[in-house]
């Protein structure tokens, strides 16, 4: 009988250990998911490239000032992580905002610091054109837009910015 408890319990701890162990908490962000905030699909701490924390807050200000500059009023409303790989086949993760209107998408490399914390990189890129396509692709470190739908007259632009 003790034996039989032992083993019942052995087993419910190494599962509990199990789940626990491949829980989302452990990943260093969740891909492909749309958030409302930054917080919400990263397990990690973001830093800019100054090594001070950044919230959804101080990055949609920041970002919408650069778009004010640029010629563009924009509300970032949604986030995004996006994986993929360099030629090296070494994963990368990116950081993608669209508009309340679906006309700008834009966004930046994420690189680790080794410290636990992921730097926003200084490669930025952006699209701005349609709602209805114009959507900020990355292949490795490699970003382009796809192209506006056929029942619209606007164009897809697409620009990139490194800062040195």
């Amino acid at each position: 009988m003790k034996k039989s408890i032992l083993i019942s319990v052995f087993v419910l701890l190494t599962i509990t250990v199990f789940f626990t162990s491949c829980s989302k908490d452990d990943q260093e962000f969740i891909v492909g998911q749309e958030s409302l905030k930054v917080e919400e699909i990263s397990n990690v701490e973001l830093i800019n490239l100054e090594g001070d924390k950044i919230s959804t807050n101080l990055l949609k200000i920041q970002w919408e000032k650069q778009m004010k500059e640029e010629g563009y009023l924009v509300e970032l409303i949604t986030f995004e992580i996006i994986e993929t790989y360099d030629e090296q086949s070494n994963k990368l993760y990116f950081l993608k905002t669209t508009s309340k209107d679906g006309t700008i998408e834009t966004g930046a490399f994420l690189i680790n610091d080794g410290k636990g914390t992921y730097k926003l990189w200084a490669k930025e890129c952006t699209c701005i054109g349609c709602p209805n396509g114009c959507r900020l692709e990355v292949d490795g470190s490699t970003c382009t837009c796809s192209g506006c739908g056929t029942d619209t007259s606007k164009k897809c632009t697409k620009s990139e910015t490194v800062l040195i």
